[in-house]
């Protein structure tokens, strides 16, 4: 608590004084926190990153991989210029899943730049979402959500270092790439940093693969910064699963034995825009079970093409567009709008819930926020695998295709094995939807009317 003194003393100083009192006084926190910080050793860039080249950080729950790419933009901006001519002599990127995620993650989390900084201002103007240092030097935010997102990439200027931030979950992650490496030109070694828990996405192996790419891995087992109590719950949730590899120890699994779907099928079937459709559906399986703390409400949009085209052997067929995913964790009201959002944006005929575990739940719900809103139950007579297998063969016939990428709906597809226990409530929403577009009622499927 200040005393009277010093209160009477802050009082009597000018503006122009005061100023300058609060930038040494940053300055010296920022230090005391530079000062303090202890890595881990897969926290450190392991050498000179080349021109374009890139430090990919690959790590489990909790092993702050945001926190080393953090650090490191904050030494890069206390390096030597890369560019004389402009403030600060640093002009950078960073890209996340979405701007926001940008913000709240790698600039005022607790292991942002902010953390790092606390001299780090955080502005938004007509250009767009940076980050300034006293220095002058600054780095623009962006997201890779949506293709409209990453097109702002185009104008975002000439920069120095990128930032990818959870790179793994950004949707237009191939695009964002593409776009931001056209500007990536400032100095003389301008390159990238990533920071993301790995998925076997085609982008992702083929950057570890790249002989430019700096690779360091953590494992959350090894995180002793971390409490032992949340070390243990994580290992808890994860351990005996397939996704312990992944969540935990930061390895890039590959087809997962049993799963339905692989990623080098879904890579394969991948295209950047969708046919004319011919109907739209919007399918949600509701978080009805409220058995676990993650449970989420899946909201798919999936089209039926208008025109025929080959499948798999070349018979011409109906093909299927996945158009988004918007699956989360939703109060029903919540859900609903969103639902309704979609059906809206996407010129959807209907939208489409299950009967069989909360289908009236779904109804209502959609017909409170707005009555007049084509809805129709859909009901199967088989369990949650026998009503997959029908979609994932639609896969393997080359009839089903994403446009661009739904990385946490990928995850469930590729790791989820028929008979393990959990509720893959995106999956579940992208079958109904496919179901009720493409399968006939003699594969145990019916849509009730």
């Amino acid at each position: 608590m200040t005393s009277p003194a010093v209160r009477a003393e802050l009082q009597s100083l000018a503006p122009e004084e005061l100023e300058l009192l609060e930038r040494e006084l940053a300055a010296k926190l920022w230090r005391k926190r530079w000062n303090a910080w202890t890595p881990y050793p897969w926290q450190v860039c392991p050498g000179e990153v080349e021109t374009h080249g890139m430090w990919l950080q690959l790590g489990g729950r909790g092993t702050g991989k945001t926190d080393g790419c953090a650090r490191y933009m904050v030494e890069h901006v206390q390096g030597p210029p890369c560019d004389g001519r402009v403030p600060g002599g640093h002009r950078m990127s960073i890209i996340a899943p979405t701007q926001g995620d940008a913000v709240e993650s790698a600039v005022n989390g607790p292991s942002g730049l902010r953390a790092h900084d606390p001299r780090v201002v955080l502005r938004t103007t007509v250009g767009g979402t940076h980050v300034k240092w006293p220095s002058g030097a600054e780095a623009k935010l962006f997201g890779a959500h949506t293709p409209d997102d990453v097109e702002r990439l185009r104008s975002g200027g000439n920069r120095c270092l990128v930032w990818l931030e959870e790179a793994a979950a950004m949707r237009q992650l191939k695009a964002a790439l593409a776009h931001s490496a056209m500007g990536l030109r400032v100095g003389p070694r301008p390159h990238y940093i990533a920071s993301t828990t790995p998925k076997p996405r085609r982008e992702i192996v083929d950057l570890i693969a790249r002989p430019d790419t700096l690779l360091t891995k953590g494992r959350t087992r090894d995180a002793h910064h971390l409490p032992q109590m949340m070390r243990d719950k994580l290992v808890a949730q994860y351990a005996g699963t397939r996704l312990e590899r992944q969540e935990l120890d930061g390895e890039v699994l590959q087809d997962v034995d049993g799963a339905l779907w692989t990623w080098p099928l879904l890579d394969q079937l991948r295209v950047g825009a969708a046919r004319p459709m011919m109907r739209i559906v919007v399918a949600i399986d509701p978080a009805v079970s409220n058995t676990s703390e993650s449970d989420e409400t899946g909201i798919v949009v999936v089209g039926l093409s208008q025109e025929l085209m080959p499948d798999r052997v070349g018979t011409l067929q109906r093909h299927a567009y996945v158009l988004d995913d918007l699956s989360g964790r939703y109060h029903p009201h919540e859900w609903a709008a969103k639902a309704l959002e979609a059906y809206d944006r996407w010129g959807a005929d209907r939208i489409i819930g299950e009967v069989n575990n909360g289908g009236d739940l779904v109804r209502n719900t959609i017909h409170t926020v707005r009555a007049s809103a084509p809805f129709a139950p859909v009901s199967a007579s088989r369990g949650k695998a026998r009503r997959a297998e029908p979609v994932a063969a639609l896969y393997e016939q080359y009839r089903v295709h994403h446009v661009g990428s739904f990385p946490e709906l990928e995850d469930q597809q590729t790791t989820w094995v028929p008979g393990e226990p959990g509720s893959p409530d995106r999956m579940d929403a992208l079958v109904w939807a496919v179901t009720h577009l493409m399968v006939t009622a003699r594969s145990g499927f019916a849509a009730v009317a």
